[in-house]
C-alpha cells in the first residue's frame, strides 16, 4: 500500500461527543452515536478532506480509569490509536466545568508528547465561547476551538488549524495516492470469533477480543500488504436478530454491517463451528450473495473437530447449498489454523471477478451446450432459439445471453447456464449475471 494519510486522533473521556464531531467533520455517519456512554468501543477510521488536504480522522473510546477487565482492553486500543496519531484532538465537553476532567486522562495524553488540539465541544450558543475558552485555558493547551459537534460551529477553524499543521510537518499525502487495495468485509453473528479472526489475518491486536456478545459495534478498516497486494480488511459488528425493541446502537450496527459488504469485494462468511447454522446465517449469506460480492464461507472454532473435518464440511454444505461454487475454509483464529489457507482464497475470488472472456470463448462453450442439453419448449411458448453470449461487464461478471424471445427461456435453463459458465469458466467463489436479450447479437 501507498503511503498512509496524516492520522488525527480524537481522544477524551466518555460521551464528550468525539463520534458525533467525527460525523459532523467526515460529512457521514461514520461513527455511532448515542446516548449511552461508553458507544464507541473499537478504534473508527475516516479519511476527510478539509481545503485540499486529506487526513484520516481516528475516533477513539472515551478513556476512564476502571478495572474492570473490558475497560482495560479499550485503554490497549487508545494506547495503540494515540502512537500512531500525528496529532491528538482532545475533545471535552464545554457544558462542564473544566475541573471536572479526570486528571489522569489529561496526564495520560499529554505523556503521549504529540501535538494536542483542544476541541471543547457542545459550545452551541455564540455567547458561551468567550466564557468557555477563559475557561479551559487552565489547562494549559494553547490551542483551542470551542466546536459543536451537532450542528458544525466551530469546526471549519479547527481543521483549518490541524490542515495548517499538515502541510507545514509537510504530512500530507493526495487522497488519490493512496491505494487501498482489495475490500474484505469479515461479517457473521455475534460471538462466532470475527475479531479474533481479524487480529489473526492482520497480526495485531487492532480491534478488542471479548467473550461478551456484541463487543464490536462499528465497521473498522484496516490496510495492509499481503505478497505485494493491497488489502482493506473490514471487521464488522455482530448482526443480531431483529428483535421488537432493539437499543439504538445495534439498529445502527446492522446498517453498518450492509454497508461494509457493500463497499468490499469479498465477504468472509464467519460460522462457530460449534453452534448450530441458523437461517440467520443462511439469510446473511443470501444477502452477501444478493449484492453481487464474492464469499468465502469460514468455520472458526475446528479445534473440536479433528478428525472429523470431512463430517463439518457436509454439514454445511448442506445448509448452503446455493454457495456450492464458493470455497469452504475451516480455521482456528485461536492457534492460527487455516488462516494462510483463508487469506490465500481471496486473491483468485477477486481475479475472476475482475476476468474478461473473448466472444470466441463463450461462443465455444454456449455450442458445447447447445449440443448436449439445448432449452426445451415451455407450454404455451414459442420455441426457444438461443443466438450468442457475450460478457458486458466485471466486478461482478455480467453476461447477455441473445435469444428470439426471453419469455421462452425458463428460469431453470438459464440457473443451468450460469452453473455452467462458472464451472467451466473459472468463475468460482463470486456471483454472476446472465440477461436475456431478445433481439440478434448482431
Amino acid at each position: 500500500m501507498k503511503q498512509q494519510l496524516p492520522i488525527i486522533a480524537l481522544v477524551g473521556e466518555p460521551n464528550v461527543g468525539k463520534s458525533t464531531l467525527l460525523n459532523k467533520i467526515a460529512g457521514r455517519q461514520f461513527a455511532i452515536t448515542s446516548k449511552v456512554s461508553g458507544t464507541t468501543r473499537d478504534r473508527q477510521y475516516v479519511d476527510a478532506v478539509w481545503n485540499g488536504v486529506d487526513m484520516t480522522l481516528v475516533d477513539t473510546a472515551g478513556l476512564s480509569f476502571s478495572s474492570e477487565q473490558l475497560e482495560l482492553e479499550l485503554h490497549k486500543q487508545i494506547d495503540i490509536a494515540v502512537a500512531e496519531a500525528d496529532m491528538l484532538v482532545l475533545v471535552v465537553d464545554g457544558k462542564l466545568d473544566p475541573g471536572a476532567i479526570n486528571r489522569k486522562a489529561l496526564l495520560a495524553f499529554r505523556k503521549a508528547k504529540k501535538p494536542i488540539v483542544l476541541a471543547i465541544n457542545k459550545v452551541d450558543s455564540p455567547k458561551r465561547t468567550d466564557i468557555v475558552t477563559g475557561e479551559f485555558a487552565k489547562l494549559g493547551i494553547k490551542a483551542m476551538f470551542p466546536v459543536s459537534g451537532l450542528t458544525g460551529k466551530g469546526t471549519g477553524d479547527l481543521l483549518d488549524y490541524i490542515a495548517e499543521f499538515i502541510l507545514e510537518h509537510k504530512l500530507n499525502v493526495p487522497l488519490e495516492d493512496v491505494n487501498f487495495g482489495i475490500g474484505v468485509a469479515i461479517v457473521g453473528k455475534p460471538n462466532v470469533g470475527k475479531s479474533s479472526l481479524f487480529n489473526a489475518i492482520i497480526k495485531e491486536e487492532r480491534v478488542i477480543v471479548s467473550p461478551i456478545p456484541g463487543t464490536t459495534r462499528a465497521a473498522i478498516d484496516t490496510h495492509i500488504i499481503i505478497d505485494q497486494d493491497d488489502y482493506t480488511f473490514i471487521d464488522t459488528a455482530g448482526l443480531k436478530r431483529k428483535a421488537y425493541r432493539q437499543s439504538q446502537p445495534d439498529v445502527f450496527s446492522g446498517f453498518q454491517t450492509f454497508k461494509s459488504i457493500r463497499r468490499s469485494d469479498v465477504a468472509l462468511l464467519v460460522i462457530d463451528a460449534t453452534q448450530e447454522i441458523t437461517k440467520q446465517d443462511q439469510h446473511l449469506a443470501q444477502e452477501i450473495w444478493t449484492l453481487n460480492k464474492g464469499l468465502i464461507i469460514v468455520a472458526n472454532k475446528i479445534d473440536v473437530y479433528e478428525g472429523e473435518e470431512q463430517k463439518l464440511r457436509d454439514y454445511i454444505s448442506l445448509h448452503f447449498p446455493f454457495l456450492w461454487m464458493c470455497p469452504m475454509i475451516l480455521v482456528s483464529a485461536k492457534n492460527g489454523t487455516g488462516i494462510s489457507d483463508l487469506v490465500g482464497a481471496i486473491k483468485p475470488i477477486v481475479t475472476a471477478r475482475h476476468k474478461e472472456l473473448s466472444d470466441e470463448e463463450l461462443q465455444r462453450l454456449l455450442d458445447k451446450t447447445l449440443e448436449h442439453n439445448p432449452p426445451k419448449l415451455m407450454r404455451d411458448q414459442k420455441k426457444p432459439k438461443v443466438i450468442g453470449l457475450k460478457q458486458v461487464d466485471t466486478n461482478p461478471p455480467i453476461f447477455e445471453l441473445y435469444v428470439n424471445y426471453p419469455a421462452a427461456i425458463s428460469m431453470q435453463y438459464r440457473k443451468f447456464l450460469e452453473k455452467s459458465i462458472t464451472r467451466n469458466l473459472g468463475f468460482w467463489g463470486t456471483p454472476i449475471k446472465l440477461r436475456l436479450k431478445g433481439k440478434d447479437k448482431s
